[in-house]
């Protein structure tokens, strides 16, 4: 950068700024430094007194001129003098007011400089043109020792010195050439060799004041830095120094000592070091440590300071005395690292516990469990009970996750209730738990353990002042029949909880090999319904919907059936919830949405088609484009179209799910609430959604002859939903009696055994085989990695009709 702050005319490393010594002048300040630097820069021009200089000189070179030269020539010359030490005067108010930025200020006194250069070197020029022979040995040595005074003054601004120099050589030059002889020759050969010398010291005395100016200011504030960092510390730290005689009595305690020590200097006065401590293990390796000449750093000893646990860490070396070279002592310092020791056994607790329920967390139950293991003998046995939470979700979505922290807790609280003196209670996350019983009584103590825990989690917890059902479900596993080692072991207890899930929940089941046989089947199948789609083994068959009244077909709902290659018909209850659970059920859903209205577009225009949708599939966000691609494709109108979801769907009290069933039945497609009576707050479900149909569970429907119950139940669901003007199905019609007794209500459709079993596309009767029809995409679904525990969450939403 050029003095001026300006870009520099000659580009920094070029041949001229090598050859011009620029690099001695280009200093670049910090951003933050540039006032200041112009302020050190001022500092030095303004110690020459220039108003003095000014005054002194014009006065004397206006005497001399007035010898040779005409009274207005020394007149113009005594105003230009005038004028600019009034400048002067200017530029030194405004350096003491310092009303205007440094950075001004020095710009200003640039161009005084280049203003008194020019005046001076103009009048001089004149004079010496005009001055007698005789005179110039005289006023040459006196034009040359203004040149050389007046640069070097001016080394904080050194373009500016280099400038003055080349402008009052040159006007000596100009002036004696004509003249001519050996003064004028001798006068012009100084003048020159002076602008050289005066280029070259100017450019190293600014050097020389720059680099120094700089590195006193960084070392100033790298001390400044330094001392504060000290007297932070100082205040602020926890280290202190100690000083003890060779056999461990303190001497000559500071102050910090004293009041990290919570006692007076007089009672710490040769009170022994290891006094302060309590007995402890490390207090006895400090004991140690200090009856040896060796140093040693960092040695942890906890101590109590009035009444609170804390803890030291103390280095020491010993040295020799200054006024006793026989006599050694120790030496040494002193950190509180109370905070850090406490920090570090927070994260060693966090690694090994839940920080919620303060029980084991997997990775201490692991642990445990495999010592437990090693410690086997040949007649042992270790019992692991795998316990989770029933409905757990559903308690998180009404109560929040503060509610769930309630749940979490007392679960964990209950179930250490239920297990026996000695038994590991861990949480493995989530609503999972797991106990692990060494050296069991028998295996029907363990059994009574389990059940205990069902029982004890069956009933309500109290959140927020309201009651709320969760209940927990079992599994039991015995090493080492079932696992010979741990993870085998913990495996086989998933099993059985799996297993207990399976069979209805709130309940404990014992592990046993078809458990484990059972996975693989289902490990098979997932891996073989990948493939299913694309190799044409899915199909849809269609079960007719018929109106009780006139008992003709209005509709067919879609059901999906799976033909495998060799082991036959896969049951949907068996494949339906593998696809949900790996994801899979998306993209079948898709192609049996688009292959149902390929199909109706086959049908005269009064039928409709039934489908089924996934709860997972409601959470797909494509589902509403594929929905529209789908009537699109088959120019079936969406009033044909009707969708069944079941109240699982609704059990998240999701708004945007809630926002997709209206965005969906906006488009004219109709929706119907599935599986009506078997949940557990279907009412309410009614009030959050309008559907456009009830569809009657078979459990009710099938028990309408035999049960009045049942049969009360069916009519009273049939009258809410006539009077929310919503029609009905009738699901599981088998026998004649049921319809008849159906055909006496107001319910709008049957279906059922009676009227038909779902029978493939090509048997249906109304089926027009000549309309054409775009055939559904099929796409290979993407490959998901099994899971290893495979849990169901989810209540199946297909049936085999």
């Amino acid at each position: 950068m050029s003095d001026n702050g300006h870009a520099p005319l000659i580009r920094r490393g070029s041949a001229l700024y090598r050859l011009f010594h620029l690099q001695l002048i280009d200093h670049r300040p910090e951003e933050k430094d540039i006032e200041w630097w112009a302020r050190c820069r001022l500092e030095h021009i303004c110690v020459t007194p220039y108003l003095a200089y000014d005054f002194l000189r014009t006065s004397i070179a206006a005497l001399v001129f007035s010898t040779f030269m005409s009274l207005t020539f020394v007149d113009l010359f005594v105003l230009s003098g005038i004028a600019v030490g009034v400048c002067q005067m200017v530029v030194n108010r405004r350096r003491k007011t310092q009303v205007h930025p440094h950075s001004d200020t020095l710009t200003l006194v640039r161009r005084l400089v280049v203003l008194r250069t020019i005046l001076w070197g103009t009048f001089a020029a004149i004079a010496l043109s005009h001055a007698p022979i005789e005179y110039l040995p005289a006023l040459l040595p006196t034009a040359i020792m203004v040149m050389w005074i007046e640069s070097v003054a001016l080394i904080a601004v050194p373009r500016a010195a280099v400038l003055n120099a080349a402008i009052n050589g040159s006007t000596i030059a100009i002036a004696v050439v004509p003249i001519g002889g050996a003064v004028a020759m001798g006068g012009i050969t100084v003048a020159l060799c002076s602008f050289l010398a005066l280029h070259w010291l100017v450019f190293h005395l600014n050097y020389m004041f720059a680099t120094r100016r700089l590195r006193t200011r960084k070392l100033t504030e790298a001390n400044e830095t330094i001392q504060l960092l000290l007297n932070q510390y100082d205040q602020d730290g926890s280290d202190w120094l100690f000083e003890c005689t060779e056999d461990g009595h303190i001497m000559r305690p500071s102050g910090r000592f004293c009041d990290a020590a919570g006692r007076s200097a007089e009672r710490l006065e040769g009170m022994q070091l290891l006094d302060l401590f309590y007995d402890s293990p490390e207090r006895a390796e400090l004991r140690h440590m200090g009856g040896q000449d060796e140093s040693f750093q960092r040695v942890v000893v906890p101590l109590r300071i009035r009444g609170e646990q804390r803890w030291w860490s103390i280095s020491a070396r010993k040295v020799t005395s200054d006024d006793d070279e026989t006599r050694r002592y120790w030496r040494g310092f002193v950190a509180d690292v109370t905070t850090a020791r406490e920090a570090e056994a927070r994260i060693k607790y966090m690694a090994h516990y839940d920080v919620l329920t303060d029980l084991p967390n997997r990775a201490l139950f692991n642990t445990t469990i495999k010592r437990a293991f090693d410690r086997l003998g040949s007649d042992g046995m270790v019992a692991i009970l795998a316990i989770d939470l029933d409905h757990f979700k559903a308690i998180n979505d009404t109560f929040g996750h503060t509610g769930g922290d309630v749940v979490l807790k007392e679960a964990a609280r209950r179930i250490e209730k239920c297990v026996p003196p000695g038994a590991m209670v861990a949480r493995f996350g989530g609503d999972e738990y797991a106990v692990l019983i060494e050296h069991p009584l028998s295996r029907e103590r363990v059994i009574e353990v389990a059940h205990r825990i069902v029982d004890a989690m069956d009933r309500p917890i109290v959140i927020e002042g309201q009651k709320a059902s969760v209940g927990a479900s079992v599994g039991i596993a015995f090493g080492p029949d079932d696992g010979c080692i741990s993870d085998e072991a913990i495996y086989a207890a998933d099993l059985a909880l799996y297993d207990a899930k399976l069979r209805g929940r709130k309940t404990a089941s014992i592990f046993n090999l078809r458990m484990h046989e059972e996975v693989q089947e289902r490990r098979q199948l997932e891996f073989e319904l990948r493939d299913a789609l694309v190799n044409g083994e899915l199909e849809l068959h269609y079960q007719p919907l018929v109106a009780t009244q006139s008992m003709e077909t209005v509709g067919y709902e879609a059901l999906l059936r799976w033909n495998h290659p060799t082991r036959g018909p896969v049951s949907p209850d068996q494949f339906i919830p593998i696809a949900e659970e790996t994801g899979q059920i998306v993209q079948i859903g898709e192609w049996v949405l688009r292959e149902a209205l390929a199909e109706a577009a086959r049908w005269p225009d009064h039928l409709t088609v039934s489908v089924n949708l996934s709860p997972v599939q409601t959470m797909d966000k494509e589902l509403y484009g594929t929905i529209v691609h789908a009537l699109a494709a088959s120019a079936v109108p969406a009033h044909r179209l009707e969708l069944e979801i079941t109240e699982t769907v609704l059990m998240r009290e999701c708004d945007e799910t809630i926002a997709l069933l209206h965005k969906i039945r906006a488009l004219g497609v109709r929706i119907a609430l599935d599986d009506f009576g078997t949940g557990y707050s279907s009412l309410n479900y009614l009030r959050a959604f309008p559907f456009d149909k009830i569809k009657i569970d078979r459990c009710f429907v099938g028990d309408m002859a035999e049960r009045e119950d049942s049969d009360t139940i069916v009519k009273a669901v049939i009258a809410l939903a006539t009077r929310l003007n919503m029609s009905t199905t009738a699901e599981g019609i088998e026998n004649a009696e049921q319809m008849e007794l159906l055909r006496a209500t107001e319910c709008s459709q049957m279906q059922g055994y009676l009227f038909s079993r779902a029978v493939p596309a090509a048997q249906l009767v109304h089926r027009v085989p000549t309309r054409k029809v775009a055939a559904p995409s099929v796409e290979r679904l993407a490959s998901r990695s099994p899971k290893s525990q495979p849990r169901r969450e989810k209540e199946i939403s297909r049936r085999a009709g």
